[in-house]
């Protein structure tokens, strides 16, 4: 009798896993990226961080079904293996951008005309990073909670780049 209890149990746990990543996956098929207009940008300036940067972006992406984001990495003339990582996610990460600049000066004006996104969250990745919180912040944003802006500055698309500081 207990046998039959437990059979039904695991058929009931693996029909229900089924159909989470069923629901999983229709969410994401109808929230694909859309090329037009993207809700948000999620901008990394990055500089020297090959132990964290591939971790954060697929965090990203992993959140990204969500909603619609643009994601762009800006390597800001880093001297380790950064440059050669985000070539790479570039290669395989079907919407993610990437741009090599060599100087910090009016980053900022130069990749707002990239950013495709209303509200564009810049993510300040040029020092000493606590993983953990930057990857709650990626996650909070892409929820829509925004309760962790860990170093990352909000700008608002209009005529106008209007910078808000947030941590």
């Amino acid at each position: 009798m207990s046998l039959g209890w437990l059979v039904a149990t695991a058929l009931l746990i693996a029909i229900y896993c089924l159909l989470f990543y069923i629901r999983k996956v229709i969410t994401c098929k109808k929230t694909e990226y859309d090329e037009s207009s993207p809700g948000i940008t999620l901008l990394f300036l990055v500089k020297n961080q090959q132990d964290i940067i591939e971790g954060l972006v697929r965090t990203a992406f992993t959140d990204a079904c969500i909603q619609s984001v643009d994601v762009i990495a800006v390597d800001l003339g880093s001297v380790d293996q950064t440059r050669l990582i985000l070539e790479r996610l570039s290669g395989s990460l079907h919407h993610f951008r990437f741009l090599a600049l060599c100087e910090e000066s009016g980053v900022s004006k130069k990749i707002y005309r990239l950013c495709r996104g209303q509200v564009i969250y810049c993510f300040d990745l040029t020092g000493h990073i606590n993983y953990s919180l930057m990857a709650r912040a990626i996650h909070s944003i892409l929820n829509g909670s925004r309760a962790c802006l860990y170093r990352t500055k909000v700008l608002y698309k209009s005529d106008k780049l209007v910078p808000h500081d947030k941590g």
